[in-house]
């Protein structure tokens, strides 16, 4: 019988891994918003098929426990929501980004790692804190995928 029965450490994954859906959408609807940059919504949908299909993986590894089945979920979860959304636009995009801005490297360079109109140097806190924050909260959902990973 097929069942979606989670145990403790399958409800952390996947609380982590929509949380970083959640938080990585809400900032680029808001990036959207204020930037009148409409294309920075594709990754809330880009980002849903990601987490169905994350989702129906584990889902199938809960009701067949097989081992390629654990490790797909681990690859395609952590590809987007580790990997490209927290390394990459969280870490990459707004933590290095920001400590450099801060750290006063000229402008030009700034321009070079980060070419306008595509990036825009910090001029909206909530916008960089929240990008900010998805570094973070992919860390844990790295943490729990390792957790859940070596309790299967």
């Amino acid at each position: 019988m097929l069942h979606f029965k989670l145990n403790k450490r399958e409800r952390r994954v996947c609380l982590s891994v929509l949380c970083v859906y959640l938080l990585t959408s809400a900032h680029h609807i808001y990036g959207a918003w204020l930037y009148d940059t409409p294309w920075r919504t594709h990754i809330a949908y880009q980002g849903f098929t990601w987490l169905l299909l994350s989702y129906l993986i584990l889902w199938i590894f809960i009701n067949w426990r097989k081992r390629i089945l654990k490790w797909t979920f681990v690859v395609i979860a952590g590809f987007f929501f580790v990997g490209a959304i927290g390394f990459y636009e969280g870490a990459y995009n707004h933590v290095l980004k920001n400590l450099l801005y801060l750290g006063g490297l000229p402008v030009d360079t700034l321009h070079i790692m980060y070419p306008p109109p595509k990036y825009l140097l910090p001029n909206d806190w909530a916008f960089e804190i929240s990008g900010v924050l998805t570094f973070f909260v992919s860390l844990w959902c790295l943490k729990e995928m390792i957790q859940w990973v070596k309790s299967t």
